[in-house]
């Protein structure tokens, strides 16, 4: 009997991602709350309590300063984000999350932790763990 090849990682990781971005999305759906396009995601997901510099989220995200300023756009008319002027610089602004875009963070957060919930239910206590560290020992410091 033939064996099954080797699943490229990219197929490895797909199934896990579509299962947290579905439970996610639905829990989104089921409060009212948009459900965004990935890279808007990313940037709700990326702002700190104090809120970041446009610039800072360019480099975080890795697109052009236009395009993240129409997806910024985009999520201040959501009314998810506000920009405001930077305390140490008045010219540039910032951006934090606003009323709406915290409740959004903490939905996605539930969803999420209910995904790792299962997962762990699946794996075990201790590979999930171990899921965990490995994913963490991958994320690349931002430079």
């Amino acid at each position: 009997m033939a064996r099954d090849p080797r699943r490229d990682i990219r197929a490895l990781l797909l199934g896990p991602t579509l299962e947290l971005a579905t439970a996610v999305d639905a829990r989104l759906r089921d409060v009212g709350l948009p459900v965004l396009r990935p890279a808007q995601s990313q940037i709700l997901t990326l702002i700190e309590p104090g809120g970041l510099r446009l610039s800072e989220l360019v480099t975080l995200i890795g697109v052009a300063k236009q395009t993240l300023g129409d997806l910024v756009d985009d999520l201040e008319r959501e009314r998810l984000v506000e920009r405001y002027p930077d305390p140490d610089h008045g010219v540039i602004k910032r951006v934090r999350l606003a009323a709406r875009g915290r409740q959004w963070a903490a939905e996605v957060k539930k969803a999420a932790d209910g995904v790792e919930r299962a997962w762990i239910a699946r794996l075990g206590k201790a590979r999930g763990k171990q899921l965990r560290a490995a994913l963490e020992a991958l994320i690349v410091p931002a430079s």
